[in-house]
């Protein structure tokens, strides 16, 4: 049996699996082909706009704090 290898993430991935080449490899680089000029990297302060957590059901989160406050006002009111 081999030893597992260590990946980036530290996550212990057995030798023989078989994707360990691919899991291996760095990420690809584009510098100077017809990709990098046709897709050029997104600036960092974009990108995290596109991963940004947001409201999926508008107004819900709203709804769900007065909710919160009226059940707090009421647990403060019997002295809870």
């Amino acid at each position: 049996m081999t030893a597992p290898v260590s990946n980036w993430d530290l996550r212990r991935i057995p030798a023989a699996h078989p994707y360990i080449r691919s899991l291996m490899r760095s990420r690809p680089a584009h510098a100077g082909d017809g990709f990098a000029f046709h897709h050029p990297q997104m600036e960092r302060g974009r990108r995290a706009k596109i991963f940004a957590p947001f409201d999926a059901l508008d107004g819900f989160s709203d709804r769900i704090r007065t909710r919160d406050t009226a059940l707090t006002a009421g647990m403060e009111k019997r002295g809870r």
